[in-house]
């Protein structure tokens, strides 16, 4: 279950962008072309967004595929604007074995407290695929700001070994891990995105780790 702190801070957290916010838009559009490269996502497919937020990711997803939307906090989601929002808890899925085509998952598993549960519920409710974005601690900048702020501070053991580690531990089977991008969808100025832009690729030390598998 996701820790509550986390949930009192996020509940708490009034500051995030939106999900049409261009800065958002420009950390969102380079992982799902990566990711659309290997899932071939489309109209006739559907996804369970877990740890959902405020939809930075729902959003877009939503103008691709049938998607829901799933989070602990009430708030969050109530920020998102229309769509299938379901209140549950990611360690719990409030749903039936394999009812998604794909169960997606960004940068939540470093906000709970057992990751592979997390990890074990997408599984049972998928298909298909699973993908996970998570913080990419080979990053300096994401090391340290993740050190720094005590609601992120576990992201600081996301190695690119041990997401693998416990994604391959759930018997899930990798097909696609790489490290990609240095915009964030809330702290980075927006003088600096156009710059970042051209730096927003495939590469160790990407700020976030981008991760497919297979069921």
């Amino acid at each position: 279950m996701r820790d509550t702190r986390d949930k009192e801070y996020f509940d708490k957290y009034a500051d995030y962008r939106t999900p049409t916010d261009p800065i958002v838009q420009a950390y969102v559009s380079p992982k799902l072309e990566l990711i659309r490269s290997i899932v071939p996502l489309g109209p006739d497919m559907s996804i369970l967004d877990v740890g959902c937020g405020n939809g930075v990711f729902t959003y877009w997803l939503r103008r691709i595929c049938y998607t829901v939307g799933v989070d602990l906090s009430d708030a969050m989601m109530r920020r998102g604007g229309e769509g299938t929002w379901v209140c549950g808890d990611a360690a719990q899925l409030p749903f039936a074995d394999n009812s998604f085509d794909v169960v997606w998952c960004a940068n939540l598993l470093h906000h709970t407290d057992d990751p592979a549960a997390i990890i074990g519920e997408m599984k049972r409710t998928s298909r298909a695929y699973v993908v996970l974005i998570e913080p990419n601690r080979a990053n300096i900048a994401m090391f340290l700001y993740t050190a720094l702020i005590p609601a992120e501070r576990r992201a600081t053991r996301f190695s690119r070994a041990y997401l693998a580690r416990l994604v391959e531990g759930s018997g899930l089977h990798v097909c696609y891990h790489v490290a990609s991008g240095m915009i964030t969808q809330n702290r980075t100025p927006g003088f600096l995105v156009p710059a970042l832009r051209r730096l927003d690729a495939p590469g160790p030390f990407g700020a976030y780790q981008i991760l497919v598998a297979r069921v």
